[in-house]
């Protein structure tokens, strides 16, 4: 039991003063120069993303367009070739009754 608790207190006292060290390299000038520069890249990156979802959006938007055309001009020349087939049967009927 002796052996755990000591290499608690080893542990907390080493963490403790590593903490302190790191604490105390954060605080200087070129630490804090660091940290604006990592923001600043962040918030670029996060702008950029931005930019790319609203290009893929409006390229999609445009896609599901051209598809809703391609889908309408083939519907309506199915349309076409069915009242075609119609007047044919008509047609045929028509001249059948005579």
């Amino acid at each position: 039991m002796e052996s755990k608790c000591s290499n608690f207190w080893i542990g907390l006292g080493l963490g403790s003063i590593l903490g302190a060290v790191i604490y105390r390299c954060c605080q200087t000038s070129k630490a804090k120069q660091l940290k604006a520069k990592v923001s600043h890249a962040l918030h670029m990156a996060a702008d950029e993303t931005e930019d790319f979802v609203d290009s893929a959006k409006n390229k999609a938007m445009n896609a599901g367009a051209v598809v809703a055309d391609k889908v309408a001009d083939k519907t309506f020349d199915v349309a076409e070739k069915a009242d075609e087939m119609k007047n044919k049967v008509h047609t045929f009927a028509d001249n059948a009754k005579k």
